[in-house]
Formats: C-alpha cells, sequence, structure tokens
C-alpha cells in the first residue's frame, strides 16, 4: 500500500501533463455524471407532475360522476313518488269498490222489504252471515291491510334506495379516499426526488469545491496534495472543480506502466472550447451591475449640478440639489420602476404574484412590519444618498456610504450577538480610516460640504438597517416578490412624502425642465431594471457571498466613471481613503466567503472521515 501510495505523487511529479490531462478527465466524467442525474431526475418530477395532473383529473371525474348519479337518484324518486301515489290510489278505490257493490245490493233487500214482510230480510242477511257492524269492521281491515301493505312496499322501496344510496357514497368515498391517498403518495414522492435533486447538486457543488492541486515537480512531494488558500482549486479551462480523494491509488490506476493501455480514458485533445465559462459570465454579469449602479450615480450628479459632459458641452442642473427634489426624482424613478418591475418579475418567477398573495393572506404582522421597515429604510437610503451626490462629489459620496457593512456589523453584534472577529474589527477600523481620509479637507479637492457627507454617512447607516430587515424577513418571501414589494413601498412613502410635507420640503423645478427631468428618470428606471437583471442572474452564477465581493468595487467605478463622464476628479487623498474603504470592504466580503465555504467543507470532512 505504500508503494500505491507514493506512486501517483511520483508520476505527477515526473510528468505533470499526465497528472493534468487525468485531471481534466476525472472534471469531464463528474459533470457528466451530473448532468446525467440531473435529467433523469428532471424527468422523473416531469413523470410525477403529470400523474399527480392525471391524478386530480381522475378525482374530479369522479366528483362529477357523484354529482350526477345523485342527481340521477333524486329524479328518480321525483318520478318514483308520483308513482306510487297513483298506484296507491288505484288499488284504494279498486278495494273499495268491490267493498261497495254488496253493501248496496243488501240496502236494497233491505228497504224493499220494509212495506211487506221485515222479517226475510233480517233472515237472509242472518243467513248470509253478514251484519252491517260486522261488515264494517271487514271493510276497515281490508283498507288496513291494504294500507299497511302499502306502507310496508313503499318502506322497502326507501329502504333499499336508501341503501343504493349509502352503497354509492361509501364506493365514492373509498376511491376518493384512494386518490387523495395516492396525491400524497405521489407528492411525498417527489418532495423527495426533489430533495434528493437538491442534496446531489449540493454535496457535488460541495466536493468539487474541493479539488486536488497535482504536487508541485519537487525531489520530495508532500504526502497529501497541497490546496490553494481557498480550500480548493479550479480549472482555468472549464471553470468546474473536481473532488479530493482519500486513495490516490484509484485516480492513477490506468497509468501504471502496461503493455497496452486500457481503452477506459483514451487520449483526447482538450474538448472545452475557449469561451467564457459560466463561473466567468457570474463575475462579468455582476461587474456590470456594479457599473450600472456607477452609472446612475454619475446620472443623478447631472440631474442635479451641471456638468461637463467628456469635456465637449455642458449639461444639467435641471433641479437643485435638496429634499424635495430628491423626494421627487425617487417617486418619478418608482413610477417606471414598479411597472416595468412587475413584469420583469412574471418572467424571472412564474409564482411572484401567489407569493405575493399568500403573504399578504397570511397576517403574519411581525413579517408585514419588518418588510415594511425594510422599505421604509431603503426609502430613507435613497433620499439621503440623492441629497449627498448634489453638493459633493459621486466617488466620495459612494465612498462614504460604503460604510454600511461596517454598521451592518455593529448591528448583528447589538441585535443578535454576532460578535465580530478580531480580523473584523481589523477591517472595521480601516474602513473608518478611510472615510475620514475622504471627508477630511485635502489640497487637491478642498473642503467638503458637510450636510452632502452627513447625508451620505447617513444613507449607508440606514441602508445598513435595511439589510438587518432583508436578512430577517427575506427567509419567508422569495427575493423577487421581496424586491418588488420594497419597490411598491418606496413609490408609497414617497408619494405621501409628496402630498404631506410640501410646506417642510417644497419641490422647485422650472417649467422647461420637466421634460429633461422626465427623460433623466426613465434612464433611471430602465437602468434600474438592467441593473437588476444582471444582478440576479450573476448571483445565481457564482453565489452571493462572491458578488459581494465585486461589489466593492462600487465606489472606484463611481469615481473612474465621474471622472470619464463629468470629470470629476478626487485629490490624491480622497483616492488613498477609497483605496481603503474597498480594500476594506472586499476583505470583508471575502472573510464571509471563506467562513460560509468552511461551514459547507466542515459536515463533508467529517462524513469522509466517519466513512473511512
Amino acid at each position: 500500500m505504500g508503494q500505491l501510495d507514493k506512486q501517483p505523487e511520483n508520476i505527477g511529479a515526473s510528468d505533470p501533463q499526465v497528472t493534468e490531462d487525468l485531471l481534466r478527465s476525472m472534471t469531464q466524467d463528474i459533470e457528466n455524471l451530473r448532468q446525467n442525474l440531473v435529467v433523469q431526475l428532471s424527468q422523473d418530477v416531469e413523470r410525477l407532475q403529470r400523474e399527480k395532473s392525471l391524478l386530480i383529473e381522475d378525482i374530479e371525474k369522479l366528483q362529477a360522476q357523484r354529482q350526477q348519479q345523485l342527481v340521477q337518484q333524486q329524479q328518480l324518486v321525483k318520478q318514483i313518488a308520483p308513482a306510487l301515489a297513483n298506484q296507491l290510489q288505484e288499488l284504494i278505490s279498486q278495494q273499495l269498490n268491490q267493498l261497495g257493490e254488496p253493501s248496496g245490493v243488501s240496502d236494497k233487500n233491505t228497504y224493499s222489504g220494509q212495506g211487506q214482510n221485515p222479517k226475510p230480510s233480517i233472515s237472509s242477511a242472518a243467513d248470509s252471515g253478514l251484519s252491517p257492524t260486522s261488515s264494517a269492521s271487514d271493510y276497515n281491515e281490508n283498507a288496513y291491510r291494504l294500507i299497511a301493505s302499502l306502507d310496508t312496499t313503499l318502506r322497502t322501496t326507501f329502504k333499499t334506495l336508501q341503501q343504493d344510496l349509502s352503497s354509492y357514497q361509501s364506493s365514492l368515498s373509498q376511491q376518493l379516499g384512494q386518490m387523495y391517498s395516492l396525491e400524497q403518495q405521489g407528492e411525498a414522492i417527489l418532495e423527495t426526488l426533489v430533495g434528493r435533486l437538491r442534496k446531489e447538486i449540493q454535496s457535488e457543488s460541495s466536493a468539487l469545491q474541493n479539488a486536488p492541486v497535482a504536487p508541485p515537480p519537487v525531489p520530495t512531494p508532500p504526502p497529501r496534495p497541497r490546496r490553494n488558500g481557498n480550500g480548493h482549486t479550479q480549472d482555468h479551462h472549464n471553470s468546474s472543480t473536481v473532488s479530493t480523494s482519500s486513495e490516490p491509488s484509484v485516480g492513477a490506476a490506468p497509468l501504471r506502466p502496461q503493455p497496452e493501455p486500457p481503452p477506459v480514458i483514451p487520449p483526447q485533445p482538450l474538448p472545452k472550447p475557449k469561451g467564457l465559462s459560466k463561473l466567468q459570465i457570474g463575475f462579468l454579469l455582476v461587474l456590470l451591475y456594479s457599473l450600472v449602479l456607477s452609472f446612475q450615480n454619475v446620472v443623478i450628479t447631472v440631474i442635479l449640478n451641471k456638468s461637463s459632459i467628456f469635456g465637449l458641452f455642458k449639461l444639467g442642473g435641471f433641479i437643485t440639489p435638496s429634499v424635495g427634489n430628491s423626494l421627487l426624482i425617487l417617486w418619478v424613478r418608482m413610477l417606471v420602476v414598479v411597472p416595468l418591475m412587475a413584469m420583469l418579475a412574471n418572467v424571472l418567477y412564474p409564482n411572484v404574484w401567489r407569493d405575493i398573495r399568500q403573504f399578504v393572506q397570511s397576517k403574519d404582522w411581525p413579517l408585514f412590519i419588518q418588510v415594511i421597515g425594510s422599505g421604509f429604510f431603503l426609502f430613507l437610503s435613497q433620499v439621503l444618498i440623492y441629497l449627498a451626490l448634489g453638493p459633493i462629489s459621486p466617488g466620495v459620496a459612494i465612498t462614504i456610504f460604503f460604510v454600511y457593512p461596517i454598521f451592518t456589523v455593529l448591528l448583528a453584534w447589538l441585535l443578535f450577538g454576532d460578535r465580530p472577529s478580531f480580523f473584523r474589527s481589523v477591517i472595521i477600523v480601516s474602513v473608518l480610516l478611510g472615510v475620514v481620509l475622504i471627508a477630511l479637507p485635502s489640497s487637491g479637492a478642498g473642503k467638503l460640504d458637510a450636510v452632502g457627507v452627513a447625508a451620505a454617512a447617513g444613507s449607508g447607516i440606514t441602508f445598513a438597517f435595511y439589510v438587518i430587515l432583508t436578512q430577517v424577513s427575506a427567509k419567508k418571501l422569495h427575493p423577487i416578490p421581496y424586491s418588488w414589494v420594497n419597490f411598491v413601498i418606496i413609490l408609497a412613502f414617497s408619494s405621501i412624502s409628496l402630498c404631506v410635507l410640501p410646506e417642510f420640503f417644497p419641490i422647485n423645478v422650472r417649467p422647461s425642465m420637466w421634460s429633461n427631468l422626465i427623460i433623466s428618470c426613465l434612464i433611471l428606471g430602465g437602468t434600474t431594471l438592467l441593473g437588476y437583471l444582471f444582478n440576479n442572474i450573476g448571483i445565481s452564477m457564482i453565489g452571493a457571498a462572491r458578488a459581494s465581493i465585486l461589489g466593492a468595487t462600487g465606489p472606484a467605478l463611481t469615481a473612474i466613471l465621474a471622472l470619464l463622464i463629468i470629470q470629476k476628479a478626487l485629490g490624491v487623498q480622497q483616492i488613498f481613503g477609497m483605496v481603503l474603504v474597498t480594500l476594506g470592504v472586499a476583505a470583508l466580503s471575502f472573510e464571509r466567503l471563506r467562513s460560509q465555504t468552511k461551514a459547507v467543507q466542515q459536515p463533508a470532512t467529517k462524513a469522509t472521515s466517519s466513512s473511512r
């Protein structure tokens, strides 16, 4: 076993290309296996969904048949009852007619003999064995017998009908119970398959992140393959990872020197194309999202200040920086974003309206308060950042705004007891130092406006409250309907503010500037939806932790776009402070990514050790 353990390392040390080819082939096999598994499970899920729909159709058909049978039985009862009544009437009339004929004859004989000799009538009545009292009692007995027999017949008929109805109802109930149990079994199987699919994908992704690195070509290679800082390695051709193996002899068995090589892994050229991988596309989309946000900040600065566009012509200054004008910009922007976001959300997540309806009907008041609170703090953050982009440069305002991750950490410590580590404490100090360097007056940029600095800092603080409330409440609601609800809340608060507070925050817009203002807000709304689309697709490809690392480039991108578009330059001191803030926020995001990776790797390591 010692020779087998050392053999792949020696082969990898002598021929790194062979080791790399082996890693690529293993990566290709794992990817094919994952794709086949996903396809098979998707087919099973589709088949179960079809069977579920068929079961639901069968249940509906049985219910319809049951209703039809009940209607038919009611109609049958309505038809039988008049027939039985008619038959009863005919029987009674016939019996009465039969009983009435001898009565008439005796009466005639009696009345005819009264004038001459009444005795013969009495004797004849005695001879016939009948008397008026006995004949009446016989009539009554016959009538009672007929009524009793008719009542018995009716009772028997109705009991039979009731038994038939009960049997039909019990059979239908049994069939419906069987169909309901089958539906429950189908749902259970579907949930099991979906859970298994999710676990398989998560296990494969976590296993793929723990990829072995080929041993370096040194005389004494280590006994185990080295890992990079992230705990995994990545193939630069296909951007997919390969799982580690505790038995290197299994993966290196096809490389043993033999007279005839096995045909399991034939030598082939690199099959991967030179195009961008999924991970690279995700990084590019998130970077485009940050670029779109930076462009929005520059557009807002142009709306509030007359600027030199690319050094060619003057444009902007449509309205003056104020609270009322900031509310107006936000209101017009939300008028564009809310309806367009409704259409986009229905495309990205078809169940958006079902989730919103369930959210409204749930009557979960703590969740309502959290969602409304998150929308309110996002509304305040937007108004304050608009107010800050008027008097100070976009790069400076966004850099000060990026103190929100620090306040998020502090709020998590105060509210949830999540004490920051020493590394996070160092990051907090560096970010605050960068903000101080930006806010202090410098020789190259001059003194900053105190209201603009305070508004930018307030925007970051309120955005930190929004992040905390979102982390608490977004667990019960999908991100896409949650975002649309937040936009609606912002529109509602901006509308209320413009209607209720016009005396305190007046709106000053010249009539000739309304068209320019509306066009600018349309641009803001369109870029908002474009950035939202980039961000959602990018996060689905690379994850939220990696996307937050790229999001730290917001101040730098804003400063670069402000320099290129409106010729707004920063001083050396401000650039140094912006670099400190950017590096601090990026380090904080990277530290979160590393902690999440460790949390994912620990269960996998425990499972591997237990299997050994």
